[in-house]
This record gives structure tokens, sequence and C-alpha cells, in this order.
């Protein structure tokens, strides 16, 4: 008996068909090669940053220039400088000068000039103070009673020379020394007003000190003690 099932049926109902048969199997596909990993990407570059580097790195290396020059400034390591010249030995020494040149002889001695020392000298009639030393130096260095007076003013208060020497000058022992501190006070062309300090050392004795205040006056050019006052 003749098939008259369509070969789809006969497929369905576990058969195998003429046409299922004659189906060559299909080939499986290749598999696809695995892609080849892309190299990272570099990054670009930056100018700026590269610049701002730059500046970093020279200024590092500025402070360090800095640094190594201050220590070497305070760090008290400086060499010491070489000698230009080192033959010393040629080298004459500077002659030094005295400290104070003595007084020419036409020069006055300062216990001349000054008014203000304690002084021994002989004083002069060529103003008030040279006058009232010389009028101490007569009393107690020449001990004479007439010199004295006549370094006084012909009205002057004061005793006559006999009366010095006796009454004054022949008390004085011996040896006695004095010293007369002079201040002016009050001073013009022809009168003078002078504090006096009278220092008199007897021999043995401590010093005595006589405070005084002499008025002397100018006459024909020359100086004399006019009054003595306490």
């Amino acid at each position: 008996m003749k098939n008259t099932r369509h070969p789809a049926v006969i497929d369905l109902l576990g058969g195998t068909s003429q046409s299922a048969t004659d189906r060559t199997p299909k080939s499986p596909k290749p598999s696809k090669a695995p892609k080849t990993p892309k190299p990272p990407k570099q990054k670009r570059e930056n100018p700026a940053q590269n610049i701002r580097l730059r500046y970093a790195a020279a200024a590092i290396v500025v402070l360090a220039i800095l640094g190594w020059f201050v220590l070497r400034l305070f760090g008290g390591e400086e060499p010491a400088p070489t000698a230009l010249v080192d033959d010393s030995s040629s080298i004459e020494p500077t002659p030094t000068l005295a400290a104070t040149p003595p007084p020419l002889d036409n020069e006055p001695t300062p216990a001349a000039e000054a008014t203000d020392l304690c002084r021994t000298d002989p004083g002069d009639q060529k103003s008030g103070s040279g006058v009232i030393a010389a009028f101490e130096h007569a009393y107690y260095v020449t001990r004479s009673g007439d010199a004295v007076r006549a370094l006084a003013t012909p009205d002057s208060p004061l005793p006559q020379g006999p009366a010095i020497q006796t009454a004054g000058i022949d008390t004085v022992p011996p040896g006695t020394t004095h010293c007369v501190r002079i201040t002016p006070v009050n001073t013009t062309d022809t009168t003078g007003v002078y504090t006096v300090v009278l220092a008199e050392m007897r021999p043995g004795q401590p010093p005595v000190q006589w405070p005084q205040t002499i008025t002397t006056k100018q006459i024909d050019g020359r100086w004399f003690i006019d009054v003595i006052s306490k």
C-alpha cells in the first residue's frame, strides 16, 4: 500500500523522513578570537605643571645656597685674612709722644694761672687772685710783716707791718706750710671779691683750715689786698 503521509507527519510520529536524512548537519560557527587588550593611554604632559616643577626645583637650590652662606657667615669658620706684607721685621715702630709736654720757660705754670687750685706759689700783683697768693706766701714763707703790709692798700684796715710780725707771723712755728684755694665771686676791672680757704699745716699737728672772704682792688695797674673778712 502506498504511503501517502506527508514527510512532516512521519517525522512527528518518530519516523525518519527522506528530507530529514538527506539534510547535512550544519557545521558549528567558529568562535571569535579574543580581542587584544588596548595599551593604557599615556597621560598628556601639562606644560604649566612642568613649569611649576622647574621653579620649585630652582627655589630649593637657591634656599640651599642661602643656608650654606648663612652658616658660613655666622658659624665663625671664616678663614683668617692673609697678610699682604709678611716682612714685619722691616717696619720700624712709631715713636710715641709724651702724654703731657713740659711747659716752656715763658709759659705760666698751672698754679700761677688757675684760680681754683690750692696754691703755694709766690703769686704776683697782676690779678686779684695773684695778690692773694702773694699775700699768703709773704706771711708763711717770707715771714715778713712789712712784705705782707706792702701788698695791702694804704687805707686797708689791716695792721701795720710790725704788728703783723709780732702778733701774727712770730706766733707761727717755723716749718709751717700753707695752701690757699681761691675762688672768684665778683670781679671787675678794678675790684675783685674772692672766697678763700686757707689751709695751715704746722709741724706735728693736723691741718687747720681758715675760710675767708678777701676783697682786692687795682691801683695804678697793680692789685692789692683791701679787706679780709670771715
